[in-house]
């Protein structure tokens, strides 16, 4: 016997496209694929990565039961209308793929959603893992600007249009971002924007724009640790003052309203001296209202035997970004609802290179090319053929966080062992889920239990 307690509940709308399970009283129920579990003291938590809904169990609990018995258990009727507990013949990479399409069309209705710009290849970095270098650095001209706009007006779902800003360097392309911008402001379309950028070039006046012109309401700005570091990594084309600058112009951002979420690029060799770095940015961020950071290993660990020690560390150093004073990016967007799109590639979106080019994937790998802003798709098979969601890769087939991941073999980014750290964020966000004894989360969003 045992005691069911909600930690989280499942997404709301995939909750009412499912179909309710019916017991069947003949059948041999086993515990979904898709269900993740974790102890954490003394108690069993199962995280369902399919549903999103989270349960706590104290007492004795198998994960394998019969109809029969589902039928005299209320707890266990519950995990089944969870989708917790399914038939043991079910194949259920087959109903999550099914899922997924449904879930996929009701976004793919809306059209496109967002315009991933980039002004520039240009930057005035160099640094030693970025993934654009060898590209040259070409520059969206104002012919190519005015066909964007022309293509934003025709493709738009509304009147509300997203723009995120990437290069390159974006802000070695203000002049573009503020061309776009304006004939959108003429044309009588709301915008919001979003940036990725280094941070270097951010002045005082370029926050103000950034705020009231560009309508930026969060940017990520990427640094490598503690100074030394950074420059090592950096490799700026001139100046020698970014490190500081960098720090004092998110201050301005966040004291300007702005969200600003620090990625610090890390490995085993800058991750030595990561106190060192959030001591800096503690004493140099004045304004830290508005400002997030984590740690994010590189491509080349992730792809390395290095990842899982990597990310443990990671895991064990969170609590410094805290004590420092700021938001902690934690994993609790494992909690967020069901994943529609993984990135770019399947969303509704699209990436306008600085030639015009229509790319499914912000890497602008050529094999993700579709069109351009001139002509629109020319070749919506190559689009297809690279983000084919449904089409799951054979090693992922059986593996508990698919629903997390993407299925689409084209995707550049692969992480050696990716279950292995998965099981390690999965396993840390349910601990701290479970010990805030007086919080509920429903889609990611924690409230009070009354």
């Amino acid at each position: 016997m045992f005691t069911l307690k909600e930690l989280s509940r499942p997404d709301a709308m995939l909750m009412n496209i499912l179909p309710r399970q019916k017991i069947d009283t003949e059948a041999v129920y086993t515990q979904s694929q898709f269900v993740f579990s974790h102890r954490v003291d003394g108690k069993l938590i199962l995280f369902n990565t399919l549903t999103r809904g989270v349960f706590e169990i104290d007492g004795e609990y198998h994960g394998q039961t019969t109809g029969r018995e589902i039928a005299d258990d209320k707890d266990l009727k519950t995990l089944l209308e969870g989708y917790f507990l399914v038939p043991e013949s079910k194949d259920e990479c087959a109903f999550y793929k099914g899922l997924f399409r449904i879930m996929h069309s009701f976004a793919s209705v809306k059209g496109i959603q967002g315009y991933t710009v980039l002004p520039t290849f240009a930057c005035n970095a160099r640094c030693v893992y970025c993934y654009e270098e060898g590209m040259k650095p070409k520059a969206m001209t104002r012919e190519t600007a005015l066909q964007t706009v022309d293509y934003i007006l025709r493709t738009r779902n509304c009147d509300n249009v997203t723009m995120n800003w990437f290069g390159g360097e974006p802000i070695l392309g203000e002049d573009i971002i503020d061309l776009i911008l304006g004939k959108l402001r003429e044309a009588g379309i709301n915008y919001v924007s979003t940036m990725i950028s280094n941070g270097s070039l951010i002045t005082p006046e370029i926050v103000a724009k950034m705020r009231n012109d560009w309508n930026l309401k969060s940017i990520q700005i990427s640094m490598d640790g503690a100074r030394d570091d950074y420059y090592a990594r950096k490799r700026y084309v001139s100046g020698d003052e970014h490190y500081e600058k960098v720090m004092r112009s998110v201050s301005d951002l966040s004291e300007a309203g702005i969200k600003v979420v620090i990625r610090c690029n890390v490995d085993g060799d800058n991750w030595q001296r990561i106190r060192l770095f959030i001591n800096d940015a503690g004493d140099l961020i004045r304004h830290k209202d508005n400002v997030s950071l984590y740690f994010c290993p590189l491509f080349s660990v992730r792809s390395s035997d290095k990842d899982v020690e990597i990310w443990r560390e990671i895991i064990a150093a969170g609590p410094m970004i805290e004590e420092a004073g700021f938001h902690r990016c934690g994993y609790m967007g494992f909690l967020k609802g069901f994943r529609r799109n993984y990135c770019i590639a399947d969303g509704n979106s699209v990436v306008i290179a600085p030639d015009g080019s229509l790319f499914a994937c912000e890497h602008c790998l050529p094999e993700s090319r579709y069109g351009d802003v001139a002509e629109g798709p020319a070749d919506e098979e190559a689009l297809n053929a690279f983000s084919r969601s449904d089409h799951i890769r054979d090693k992922c087939k059986a593996c508990v966080f698919l629903p997390e991941c993407t299925g689409f073999a084209s995707c550049p980014v692969e992480d050696r062992h990716c279950i292995a750290v998965r099981e390690m964020l999965a396993a840390d966000m349910l601990e701290k889920l479970s010990r805030k004894t007086d919080l509920v989360v429903e889609n990611g969003i924690a409230a009070k239990v009354c």
